[in-house]
């Protein structure tokens, strides 16, 4: 491998204007003018591409360059694709940027890398990875986007992709503990917190178990783009989050189960809620259920669609997972309030005329578009307040429908699958809560297996 040195400046010519590079004569002066090779490389679309060099001090500091893109080609040894790939990537080092490092680009050939790895920023790959993830809901996009666009990108987008380190995403969960304290502080005094580099539009405190998710984000694009050998290692593995803890979910009673729906009778979404209450759909589901999905003879329900609310719109999309697909068993009160819900909505759509939108929905709006999720859960919550129930989440009363199925004696299998659980561990780690009044009744039907129960019974009383 050769090259040719010369020294070129950017005079030009005084009567027709062009650069006289090599040629003009200021250049037998020592100070006028900078030194540069040129020589040629093979890359992947191209052969012995013609490669250039100025802007050197002197010629043994031209000779020097050389040697390093010498000492790089020479790493691929008969490889030919990598030594294409070696061209590719000294092509790829801009004019005054240094070549790169022959024992770093060693390293990369040895593992298999790919060597343009440090070529690239933290965000660069983070796009990379959310455009590969086309095939994903929209409503989990929508979330990756959050965490990009609030968090990742800002505070770590700058770094190169390669040199990103535990220690840097420990820092931007060190910043966003440190907004958390100052939106605290601010709410407390009454004004506007002061948060440095917070590119939100809202400003409010992000929990630890966003904060995992936020994490999850970023460790999953790593180990994309380690499969995909952009990056040697996946920085993630040397960093602990504080343990998400969940809150026990609130539940309701048989009796205040009970309250709800006799208060709710009457009401248009009253029947949802019921479903929701005994037989645990989601929110989405709920509001996505078609007639088309139900069999009134066998009392199944299909859960084939959910009803989300993206931001200001709504959409309809499948279930998450393969075992949210399934059919779920209603009883017979709910199917004779189905049928007689039926006939009431058949008659309100021939009412309507053309003005209805037929989405063959169980609970549409009234024009038959589907309902917003989000007024489905605030008519929840003020019917719980006006009937004097303590008022929680229409998530919960998923929660709650769980809890009774395990209170009735179901099996925890039989649970997770009304539910739509992947596993029965969900279904254990999120419903350990059962009622204390129940947990209290097993401590006396224990003890009443005891040999002198009943002595001891006599002897309190």
């Amino acid at each position: 491998m050769k090259a040719s040195y010369s020294k070129r400046c950017g005079c030009k010519d005084p009567e027709t204007g062009k650069p006289l590079d090599s040629k003009c004569p200021e250049l037998t002066k020592r100070r006028h003018g900078t030194h540069g090779f040129t020589t040629r490389l093979d890359t992947t679309d191209r052969a012995a591409r013609q490669l250039k060099r100025f802007g050197f001090a002197t010629q043994t500091a031209a000779e020097q360059a050389f040697g390093r893109v010498r000492d790089l080609v020479q790493l691929a040894r008969d490889d030919d694709t990598a030594r294409r790939k070696i061209g590719d990537l000294i092509f790829a080092t801009k004019h005054g940027q240094e070549l790169p490092d022959v024992e770093e680009v060693r390293r990369k050939l040895k593992l298999g890398l790919d060597l343009t790895a440090s070529v690239g920023t933290v965000a660069d790959l983070l796009e990379d990875w959310y455009a590969s993830k086309r095939a994903k809901k929209e409503s989990t996009r929508r979330g990756w986007r959050q965490h990009l666009d609030h968090y990742l990108i800002p505070q770590l987008g700058d770094i190169s992709r390669d040199r990103l380190r535990a220690a840097h995403i420990d820092g931007m969960f060190d910043t966003i503990e440190e907004w958390n304290a100052e939106i605290r502080t601010a709410a407390a005094e009454k004004r506007v917190p002061n948060l440095a580099g917070d590119v939100r539009e809202r400003h409010k405190v992000t929990g630890v178990a966003t904060q995992h998710r936020i994490f999850a984000t970023l460790r999953n694009a790593y180990n994309w783009a380690v499969k995909r050998r952009m990056v040697e290692s996946n920085p993630c593995m040397g960093v602990e989050l504080p343990a998400e803890e969940r809150d026990p979910a609130r539940v309701w009673s048989p009796e205040q189960v009970g309250m709800f729906l006799e208060a709710a009778e009457h009401d248009p979404l009253g029947l949802l809620y019921r479903i929701v209450l005994l037989r645990g759909l989601r929110r989405g589901e709920a509001c996505g259920l078609r007639w088309s999905d139900l069999d009134m003879d066998t009392g199944h329900a299909r859960i084939t669609q959910t009803v989300l609310q993206l931001g200001g719109r709504i959409v309809i999309d499948t279930p998450k997972t393969r075992a949210g697909h399934r059919v779920v068993s209603l009883d017979t009160d709910t199917v004779s309030l189905l049928k007689a819900h039926h006939s009431v909505q058949r008659r309100e759509r021939f009412a309507a005329g053309d003005r209805y939108e037929d989405n063959d929905l169980v609970f549409p709006r009234p024009d038959g578009r589907p309902l917003p999720p989000d007024r489905v859960t605030e008519r929840f919550k003020q019917i719980a307040r006006d009937t004097g129930l303590p008022v929680i989440k229409l998530h919960e009363a998923r929660h709650t429908a769980a809890s009774l199925g395990l209170e009735a004696g179901l099996d925890v299998k039989i649970v997770s699958a009304q539910l739509g659980h992947s596993t029965t561990t969900i279904t254990r780690d999120l419903y350990q809560h059962v009622r204390q009044a129940v947990l209290d009744d097993a401590a006396e039907k224990v003890v009443a297996l005891l040999p002198g129960r009943k002595g001891a019974q006599e002897a309190s009383s």
